[in-house]
């Protein structure tokens, strides 16, 4: 069992009080613009055109996924026996290469049966007000698509937030993330042509009763397909729920989380892998690059709204 730790914050973009049972440092004072108003988790339901451009992007994906699976790249680990020790701390603060003595957990080390994975190189940003984790992932996947070198940003989260209507609606939905992205990614050298920023509800379209297989084949098409990250809304550690991100620790009552993912490890199965960047050091999370499970990160969007941009 996770241990729960409650942290009494009050945030607007992950946020609702709760009480402390320990003594926690206090936070950098974020001051959000005058124009903020209060959050809400609404989103309006996406129109017959929008949903006939997520099925044809899911299509895509799938078939994607069903031709790495037929070159048997997928299968390449079945055929080695590895040495597995126990988890890692699920933090990837250097892309996917983990070099400490204590990170070797649960790493593949059977010589060159590295199993299938694919990474985008990006870098995480710390979100500059409460509610600015969608401006912030923008951020993060506008600096990837310009191919920014280190430490430099394309354009300010102040830019994206505008782009969004993050201040405008005191929150980031996912039409306001796409719409952002579409401005902050248009004309970028890594952007393919005919990409277009797409929100998609994550749902259970084989009747398995997991929506893990399905974001994880999303993921796989997005990273070593199009090559571009996906922004993912979740809930990132409710009080009542054992799934939480690596990024959070500490349980809080949230509104909701926007995190940049990109990367995967192994296909689907229980080893399988989502990466990502958060940007949430001073609002209760962590800020860098972590993995969670593709499985629990599915149940975090399922607790949510359900939806990503990719």
């Amino acid at each position: 069992m996770h241990s729960r730790r409650l942290v009494a914050l009050v945030l607007l973009c992950a946020t609702t009080t709760v009480t402390s049972v320990a003594p926690v440092a206090a936070a950098t004072p974020r001051t959000p613009p005058a124009s903020h108003v209060p959050m809400t988790t609404g989103e309006r339901p996406l129109t017959p055109a929008e949903l006939a451009r997520s099925a044809a992007k899911i299509r895509a994906a799938n078939e994607f996924v069903a031709h790495f699976e037929a070159t048997g790249l997928g299968l390449r680990s079945l055929g080695c026996v590895p040495n597995i020790t126990p988890q890692a701390p699920r933090s990837d603060t250097v892309a996917n290469t983990v070099t400490s003595a204590a990170a070797l957990t649960r790493r593949i080390v059977a010589g060159s049966c590295a199993p299938p994975s694919g990474f985008l190189q990006v870098e995480a940003r710390q979100q500059i007000f409460d509610h600015y984790c969608g401006p912030a992932a923008g951020q993060v996947i506008s600096n990837y698509s310009w191919a920014m070198r280190a430490g430099k940003d394309k354009y300010t989260q102040g830019n994206i937030a505008g782009w969004m209507g993050t201040d405008v609606n005191g929150q980031t939905s996912a039409f306001g993330l796409a719409e952002g992205l579409e401005q902050a990614t248009v004309r970028s050298p890594r952007r393919p042509v005919t990409f277009g920023w797409t929100v998609t509800e994550l749902d259970d379209l084989d009747g398995d009763g997991t929506t893990g297989d399905e974001l994880h084949n999303y993921l796989m098409s997005a990273i070593s397909g199009t090559k571009m990250p996906i922004a993912v809304a979740l809930k990132p550690h409710e009080p009542d729920s054992s799934d939480f991100l690596a990024s959070w620790p500490k349980a809080i009552r949230s509104n909701g989380h926007w995190i940049a993912a990109y990367g995967w490890y192994e296909t689907w199965g229980p080893r399988a892998r989502m990466y990502y960047a958060d940007s949430s050091a001073n609002q209760g999370g962590g800020t860098g690059k972590y993995w969670d499970p593709t499985a629990e990160i599915a149940r975090l969007i399922d607790a949510h709204t359900k939806r990503f941009v990719w």
